[in-house]
């Protein structure tokens, strides 16, 4: 008689064994995640932002009517890019009303979104108000040594590109 029958279970060190090598590539496998995930976190508001800006510019040239982009609290402009949801206004300077085109949630809690004015207005021929072009930077946590970056001209075009640098202070 043979007793060469098959095993029907792992021994307890080849569990363990197994466990052991699990949690070696989880250990070099999760930094890269976290890059990952926060590189596709950047890059999906940053194109967010840039079609918002786009629309703002062709939304002020159909109207006719200003628009206005600004981080809002309340009824106030802010200077805070990151904390407050980017808001889309159509102006009526006749009678100073507005009008919510567009709403964009705050950045990620962790990132910051920096720009050199408070607010953006795109005139009827869908340009920006006199010297209100800029750049604009989105900057992941500190651990990682890259950025966007969401350059805005007087015309009112905007270019967004990948740096692989650190964000600029």
């Amino acid at each position: 008689m043979k007793t060469g029958l098959l095993q029907k279970g792992l021994t307890l060190l080849e569990l363990m064994l197994g466990l052991a090598i699990m949690a070696i590539l989880l250990q070099i496998a999760l930094p890269a995640m976290a890059e990952l995930i926060n590189k596709h976190r950047a890059g999906s508001y940053m194109q967010q932002l840039s079609r918002h800006l786009g629309f703002a510019r062709i939304q002020a040239a159909n109207s006719q009517q200003p628009v206005r982009v600004c981080p809002l609290s309340g009824t106030e402009c802010q200077s805070d890019w990151q904390t407050y949801p980017l808001v889309l206004s159509l102006i009526n300077p006749h009678n100073d009303t507005e009008f919510v085109l567009r709403q964009i949630p705050p950045v990620f809690r962790q990132h910051q979104l920096k720009y050199n004015r408070s607010q953006l207005q795109f005139r009827r021929d869908g340009s920006l108000n006199a010297l209100e072009n800029g750049t604009f930077y989105y900057c992941p946590q500190s651990s990682f040594n890259w950025h966007y970056k969401l350059v805005l001209n007087q015309a009112g075009r905007n270019r967004l590109t990948f740096q692989q640098s650190p964000c600029p202070a």
